[in-house]
């Protein structure tokens, strides 16, 4: 029997498997209306090309971007279908702690949506709609079972044609449990009825049609090469295909198919126009036109078939990274799915693997040699570890600051000091989170930076403090971080760096005390708030965030950074830096992707890390200072034992007192049986938080960039020390040789 605790984490999950139904993605269960965890996308190769239809002229699917309206939210809205009477999805609502599902309508050019057909917190349309004839809507049901123990839930799934007018329930069909789960309805040639299963056991993917007299006949899957790859049906209506034919897309592009024999034609790749398949929804066919909605960008997206002598031919861009990570490949599509002059391909010095340390290496090896003989790209990301100071010192990157100066862009003042070398700012970026360490005022003060020495002398005037970080901190863990504070032991210029100094062996010995080994279970929250220990290590991501760490320590955070050898305090991590070749032979072009990142309106929308333009980020902190209204409700956010942060995508209606203010969220903490242990309002920001936040973003003096080599110098000897092989003197001594030998050598 389940226990109480097991169905709160139950209730989270299946949240998360509505969500996977949302984007057509996954098998599934029945779910009541539950948080849903938001993860970040992978990166994705770069797919092959595929032959061209067969007819008389090529034909391609042109991409067009419009905003969705106000009255749709992709975090809250699912299952949308586009038609000619405007647009229908499916919406959990919550009122006095009661669950419904709500199949709702949206006029085309309206601006609210009404209440069709409503269903309780038992009956879920889960498997989204589909309409074959006037009138009338098939919906895929999970219904609850009756039970006679109070803590199971059985569901069991059917299909209902439903009267649009009445309401009423016309046919009610169910769909037999082996065949799999339904996790979508589309139409099929000749108006009938299909279905795509998951198989609950073996994740095989099928497709059933509906007979006429209510049974299931499996059809060919139309197959990419020999595997059975996840695909959305958009159906056969409005495809502007051959009769018999039926549109469909997967991880790769867009394709047709033939479902009474599984042939299958591509259409179009989804990387040549920019678009990510784990982001879409599908909207409908119309007039041979495909409609989708892109719920990560809150957009509308239509592909339309043109003649591929009518798209106007773009200009390549390379782009040079070590590794095709998420945030490098938002950018790129981001960029080539807007602009008609310009398209960029990344050259990947992974080489697509596993990008572990090895790798790594290699990579940056690869790509510095690629560099330093000329065979530059236009554009460059200067991700962890490439060796951005040599870079700059040899002359290989441009100055953006005249170009940004002609272009009216005023970045943060933090922003350009952590991109500038030498008076010339090298490189930008879109966004940034704040690499520092947290505490308890009440337990170290109001430091904004201290060195080792400092940190630890705090640590021993206190009785009950056993150590400057939290258990959690361990010797590799702070050697990671300490590489990004590297560059304070260096100065290029002179060509001379201080790893032989007493400050540095501070670090050595500091790092040596740290424990080998984490504990499993995460108690830094808890140790903190007791004075057990000083601060924990964390990026500060967004106004959100640190909003969510003040209320984490009662309103008392403090910020001071890693305690490091100059006490430089906390750092700039920029997300995924931009600089611009020297040499390229498109510098127009490298900067309109740079523009692309510094998009205003983009910028200001996107809210998961710090914006980088002045603007945007002023517009981000008004907002968080506004008072929500009643109407736009507040949602649940859950931070666990591990420390992982969770917000439900269900907002929640205000029934608070007159006078009471809404909070924006109701934070809980969960222990380690999922069992909320405390539960705190999140207001709107107030103006001792702001300035709170505008202090510890002034006290970030340097970005995060470092040089892998140096890195690996320090590692490597610092080893040799904590094996007591070597003492804290020798090896700071032979770092600092070595480092001094590599910098003369990129000189």
């Amino acid at each position: 029997m389940k226990t109480k605790a097991y169905r709160r984490l139950a209730l989270i999950l299946s949240l998360a498997l509505l969500l996977l139904l949302a984007a057509g993605c996954g098998k599934t269960q029945p779910p009541p209306a539950t948080p849903v965890p938001t993860a970040a996308p992978t990166a994705s190769p770069e797919p092959t090309q595929s032959p061209p239809p067969a007819e008389e002229e090529e034909i391609v699917y042109v991409p067009s971007f419009e905003a969705l309206p106000p009255s749709i939210d992709p975090s809250r809205d699912f299952r949308p279908v586009e038609r000619e009477d405007g647009t229908w999805f499916v919406r959990i609502a919550e009122a006095g702690g009661e669950y419904r599902y709500l199949v709702m309508h949206l006029e085309k050019d309206g601006v609210s949506p009404d209440t069709v057909l409503e269903f309780g917190q038992n009956c879920a349309p889960a498997a989204g709609m589909c309409f074959l004839e006037e009138g009338r809507v098939w919906l895929g049901m999970w219904q609850e079972k009756e039970s006679g123990e109070p803590e199971e839930q059985t569901w069991e799934f059917f299909l209902r044609e439903v009267s649009l007018d009445s309401g009423e329930t016309l046919r009610e069909i169910p769909f037999p449990e082996e065949y799999g789960t339904v996790t979508s309805l589309f139409d099929l040639p000749g108006g009938s009825l299909g279905l795509y299963v998951v198989s609950e056991i073996t994740g095989e993917r099928c497709i059933f049609r509906m007979e006429a007299d209510g049974t299931f006949t499996e059809l060919p899957f139309p197959q990419d090469g020999e595997k059975r790859s996840q695909i959305n049906v958009l159906g056969a209506a409005g495809s502007g295909l051959a009769e018999g034919w039926c549109m469909a897309y997967d991880r790769e592009g867009l394709f047709a198919f033939d479902p009474e024999t599984g042939q299958r034609r591509e259409l179009m790749r989804w990387y040549e126009q920019g678009i990510r398949f784990d982001h879409l929804q599908s909207l409908g066919l119309r007039d041979g036109a495909v409609r989708l909605l892109d719920h990560i960008y809150g957009e509308y997206i239509t592909l339309t078939p043109t003649p591929r002598r009518e798209v106007p031919v773009r200009q390549e861009l390379t782009l040079s990274c070590l590794t095709v990570d998420a945030e490098v490949e938002k950018a790129v599509r981001d960029f080539n799915r807007r602009s008609g002059e310009w398209y960029i391909t990344i050259r990947d010095y992974s080489g697509g693997q596993p990008f572990t340390q090895d790798v790594r290496d290699r990579a940056i090896t690869a790509m510095n040699l690629d560099i330093v003989n000329g065979n530059m790209p236009d554009l460059l990301s200067i991700q962890d570890g490439v060796p951005f100071k040599s870079w700059a010192e040899k002359g290989f990157l441009r100055d953006l600051g005249p170009w940004l100066a002609e272009e009216g862009v005023e970045l943060l003042p933090q922003i350009r000091r952590a991109g500038t070398v030498d008076g010339r700012l090298l490189m930008a970026c879109a966004s940034f989170s704040i690499l520092t360490a947290v505490g308890n005022r009440d337990v170290i003060g109001d430091p904004n930076r201290w060195t080792v020495a400092e940190a630890s002398a705090l640590a021993a005037e206190r009785p009950d403090c056993a150590g400057v970080f939290t258990s959690s901190m361990t010797r590799d863990k702070y050697l990671e971080l300490l590489d990004s504070y590297l560059e304070g032991y260096l100065d290029w210029d002179a060509g001379t760096a201080s790893f032989d100094s007493p400050e540095f062996r501070d670090v050595l010995a500091f790092a040596a005390s740290l424990p080998a080994e984490e504990k499993t279970e995460n108690t830094a929250d808890a140790e903190i708030m007791h004075g057990w220990a000083l601060v924990n290590a964390a990026a500060v991501e967004s106004v959100r965030d640190w909003q969510l760490w003040d209320l984490s320590y009662m309103g008392k955070l403090v910020c001071p950074g890693i305690p490091a050898a100059d006490g430089v305090g906390s750092l700039i991590k920029m997300r995924s830096p931009m600089a611009v070749s020297a040499v390229s032979a498109n510098p127009e072009g490298a900067y309109a992707f740079l523009r692309s990142l510094l998009d205003e309106k983009t910028q200001t929308a996107y809210t998961a890390y710090f914006p980088t333009l002045k603007s945007a980020f002023e517009n981000h902190l008004a907002e968080a200072m506004r008072e929500p209204t009643a109407e736009e409700g507040y949602r649940f956010t859950y931070i666990f034992a591990d420390g992982i942060r969770m917000e439900e995508n269900l907002t929640r209606t205000w029934t608070g007192g007159e006078g009471e203010r809404m909070p924006r969220s109701v934070v809980q903490w969960w222990d380690v049986n999922y069992t909320p242990i405390r539960e705190e309002n999140l207001y709107a920001m107030s103006e001792e938080q702001r300035d709170a936040l505008l202090a510890l973003l002034d006290s970030a003096l340097r970005s995060t960039s470092y040089d892998q080599t140096i890195a690996g110098i320090v590692h490597e000897e610092a080893a040799a020390y904590f094996a007591g092989q070597r003492s804290a003197e020798e090896v700071s001594q032979r770092i600092q040789r070595r480092a001094e030998l590599y910098m003369a050598e990129q000189g």
